[in-house]
């Protein structure tokens, strides 16, 4: 199992654990008298959580092939989903859609060209740039049968708050491919940015929340 080390070490959680279990092993060997049972028990404790901890970050975690990052396997998906839509009324609201989460795609793969470290977090955010098409899609179709008001107004404010999510998704790619690409001009410097991690898992968090189903509600008006 090959540790992605330079990864782990750009998570601030990284280093606030090895110190956390630094000052708790110590602590346990004053308040024993360094016996040697605190000694092996302490150090086995210490051990196993940063081992559980930097698992997440070996190289097997992220297949090489059958992911989302290939281009034409997130085409087929996104074709599945436009087979939902067909060409009525809907359909150009449905290309636009259709377009932020293909760029997102291009933008994601530009990232990783660049810092192949932060692959498991883009095939993470291309997940949810699916769903979040799927979603789009869904509303577009639900608008071709749902037939009362109520629930007409309800679908159209579920499918705008969906596309304002997947407009975010894309242009916040799109900001984080031009850092990537920025910070190669100063790589020479040393500079590291490490943000892009955590923007990527505020991103991804963000994404989930939306995708989350709406929870039904007894005062729901009815027509």
């Amino acid at each position: 199992m090959t540790i992605l080390w330079r990864r782990a070490f750009r998570y601030s959680q990284t280093y606030f654990l090895i110190g956390g279990a630094a000052l708790g092993y110590l602590a346990l060997l004053v308040f024993t008298g360094f016996r040697l049972v605190s000694l092996v028990v302490g150090g086995a404790i210490v051990a196993i959580m940063l081992m559980g901890w930097f698992r997440q970050f070996h190289r097997d975690r992220v297949p090489t092939t059958g992911n989302l990052m290939e281009r034409e396997l997130f085409l087929a998906r996104l074709d599945g989903i436009a087979a939902k839509i067909g060409k009525g009324e809907n359909s150009a609201g449905w290309q636009e859609a259709y377009r932020w989460a293909l760029d997102s795609h291009g933008a994601a793969l530009q990232i990783a060209e660049r810092d192949p470290l932060l692959l498991p977090d883009l095939v993470e955010t291309l997940v949810t740039v699916e769903a979040l098409a799927d979603q789009v899609a869904s509303s577009y179709f639900a608008l071709t049968q749902v037939q009362t008001d109520t629930y007409r107004g309800l679908t159209q404010q579920h499918l705008a708050e969906s596309r304002d999510r997947l407009q975010q998704t894309h242009n916040q790619l799109q900001q984080l491919r031009d850092q990537v690409l920025l910070s190669q001009l100063t790589q020479e410097a040393g500079a590291d940015d490490g943000s892009l991690p955590t923007r990527l898992q505020v991103l991804i968090e963000a994404n989930k929340t939306a995708l989350q189903p709406v929870e039904s509600s007894d005062d729901q008006p009815s027509k």
